[in-house]
């Protein structure tokens, strides 16, 4: 099981996501071979897709932004069989744009379904509807108007959610202002977790070389607290995190 060593509610740049993760850097579905792993981004900003958490699950829309969409293509069918293929899936969302929220590890808690949604088009498509939840479950923010307690919350009064939300959307735009978001109560299954140590890179390490997995060699130029800073001959300056490369084995000092 692979560690990005992130936790709940940390928000990452999506380039920070490429880094960890080794995968690409668009699309809300992005496979990982290296690492095993397929992140799932759930962008509230961008309107194309219309995910709804409903009692604590993620009703999460396949891949495909226009016509229908086809479970046995690409991430789908790569999500679809999540529970057998060994690939762990990480569920990360977009609140405020450009700011992807980590929600941890996810599950399929129920068989994929057709729903109707338009598509980029304007044109209405049918499109698969993944109900997904954090394993273990937690309290990581999300977008209020797309939190409902249950089936029958949500079709009281989310037939229209859709259209309030882009409206909220243009608003938000004009005022700057920020999108309010909540955290779903949820009943702890498993005991906390003690208090992280704090993160210390050690200075000395400025002008020492290092080989990373998939950038080759390069040189530490710099630290800005818990980041380094390295220079490959291969993709020139790279920011990384110091415990996730440290701890994931991504780096090795040569």
């Amino acid at each position: 099981m692979f560690d990005p060593g992130l936790k709940i509610g940390q928000i990452l740049k999506n380039s920070d996501i490429v880094d960890i993760f080794k995968c690409g850097n668009m699309g809300g579905m992005r496979r990982s071979k290296s690492t095993n792993t397929l992140v799932i981004v759930s962008d509230y900003t961008k309107g194309i897709y219309h995910d709804k958490w409903i009692g604590g699950v993620l009703h999460y829309t396949g891949m495909g932004k226009s016509g229908d969409q086809d479970i046995n293509w690409a991430q789908n069918a790569t999500l679809a069989a999540c529970g057998c293929n060994g690939v762990d899936v990480h569920l990360f969302e977009v609140i405020d744009a450009g700011e992807y929220v980590y929600c941890g590890r996810i599950e399929l808690v129920d068989k994929p379904y057709v729903d109707n949604q338009p598509g980029e088009d304007g044109n209405d498509r049918k499109v698969w509807m993944f109900p997904i939840r954090p394993v273990p479950d937690n309290d990581v923010k999300k977008p209020q108007m797309f939190v409902f307690r249950d089936m029958d919350d949500y079709k009281a009064r989310g037939k229209n959610v859709d259209t309030e939300y882009m409206k909220m959307m243009a608003a938000k735009k004009k005022s700057g202002n920020k999108l309010a978001s909540k955290s779903a109560p949820v009943v702890p299954v498993t005991p906390p977790s003690p208090p992280k140590a704090e993160v210390i890179v050690p200075p000395e390490i400025v002008g020492k070389k290092v080989k990373h997995k998939s950038y080759g060699e390069g040189t530490i130029t710099g630290i800005a607290g818990t980041i380094i800073i390295v220079s490959f001959a291969s993709v020139g300056e790279k920011k990384l995190g110091y415990e996730v490369c440290t701890k994931n084995k991504l780096i090795e000092f040569v």
